[in-house]
């Protein structure tokens, strides 16, 4: 038996290991190939969904469902986690002590937000990318903040959404109008960047609307320490911003499977083939999402569409092929600009983010891929997405 371990159960990985039973549904049946899925527990968590949950008050359980539900027939699920990976003799090891052996392995572990890097975060501040339980946790401030100084601050990079912060910050404006407090609520943007989104072109579009919506910038502020008393949040330099409420996006790092088994880098983040998504070094290992050290963003739509690559190429190395799918870069994350307006932010390794004008046009897809979330990564809505994001990978020789 051919055996591939996917380890992760989040949007890339769950995807992948669906794509893998559909093309490989007679082999597995009849025991020529074998696709295991190595998650942690049987939670899944459509996380754009935290945004909702934060400042619309949508149930934490809305975005939430069981994976074993969203899985075909055919994937072997373990719910322990992985706890180690040993590249050279291809054997993951679970936390309960169970050894897999394989002959792919893909990490699809994601990101991990992790307040308890910077000194007094977690204490001084809440966030919506941990989770849903989390998020519950801005809506539940909300409710009793009438007035003051609400900041938004990315506290480090990279981060998972990069278009989240904006979000955040523009969901909040909204909220407050809505309430018709928004003349006694001070909103502050504070980033390491010199702009108010990484790409030029999208800052174009996002800064003028910060300052129509009355949200202040704080640029190249590099945080460095909270402190939860005095409510402060303090830059390398020496420099504070004082708030009321503070959200903050925290410090990520890799999964701590990339990190004991001494695969990523310093932060856990695992070195790949830009476009083969293979380990280098290992060319049956493959990593996709969040996990990577590509510097693209960490979204769903990027997993997404590394999974279709990454499935393409082990269809054709399972079969004896010589080739593997390359991804081109692109990526496509909404981004909610309130008030019932949102923009895209597309590109490719070769292409730049485009100048967009957010439209309503825009926010009802946004809104209409979460109510089409689940059947994606099952492996529907194959045709669609093909359509939208045109050729995202193709076929290459691998070299002698």
């Amino acid at each position: 038996m051919k055996k591939v371990v996917i380890l992760g159960a989040g949007s890339g990985g769950t995807l992948l290991a669906n794509l893998l039973a559909h093309e490989f549904r007679r082999e597995i049946e009849d025991g020529a190939v074998g696709v295991q899925l190595v998650g942690e527990g049987d939670d899944h968590v459509f996380q754009p969904g935290n945004l909702d949950v934060a400042f619309r008050g949508s149930d934490p359980a809305s975005v939430v469902r069981r994976e074993s539900s969203l899985l075909k027939k055919g994937v072997l699920q373990v719910t322990e986690g992985a706890a180690k990976v040993d590249l050279e003799q291809r054997v993951v090891t679970t936390r309960g002590g169970s050894k897999i052996p394989y002959d792919h392995v893909v990490f699809a572990t994601g990101a991990v937000a992790d307040p308890g890097l910077m000194p007094g975060l977690r204490e001084g501040s809440l966030n919506f990318h941990e989770g849903p339980a989390e998020a519950a946790r801005i809506w539940a401030a909300l409710q009793g903040f009438e007035g003051g100084t609400a900041v938004v601050a990315i506290t480090r990079v990279p981060h998972k959404c990069p278009p989240s912060p904006n979000e955040a910050a523009f969901m909040l404006d909204e909220f407050f109008r809505r309430r018709g407090t928004r003349g006694s609520v001070k909103i502050k943007f504070v980033t390491p960047y010199p702009r108010p989104y990484p790409a030029e072109q999208v800052s174009d579009v996002i800064q003028p609307l910060f300052e129509k919506r009355g949200i202040e910038l704080v640029p190249f502020f590099a945080a460095d320490h909270v402190d939860a008393k005095a409510k402060k949040i303090y830059s390398m330099e020496g420099e504070s911003v004082d708030y009321d409420l503070l959200i903050a996006v925290p410090p990520h790092r890799g999964a701590e499977v990339v990190r004991a088994s001494g695969i990523g880098d310093e932060e856990g983040w695992i070195p790949v083939d830009s476009r083969t998504m293979k380990v280098r070094d290992h060319p049956e290992a493959y990593a996709i999402g969040d996990a990577t050290s590509i510097p693209i963003s960490k979204s769903g739509v990027v997993a997404h569409l590394q999974a279709e690559a990454v499935a393409g190429s082990l269809a054709l190395e399972l079969r004896g092929g010589r080739e593997v799918f390359e991804y081109n870069g692109r990526i496509n994350c909404p981004m909610e600009t309130g008030l019932r307006r949102a923009l895209f932010v597309s590109g490719t390794y070769d292409s730049a983010p485009r100048r967009e004008r957010p439209t309503l046009l825009r926010y009802a897809m946004k809104r209409e891929f979460a109510s089409i979330y689940w059947s994606t990564i099952q492996g529907g809505w194959s045709w669609l997405m093909d359509a939208y994001f045109g050729e995202t990978s193709e076929p290459h020789e691998l070299p002698a």
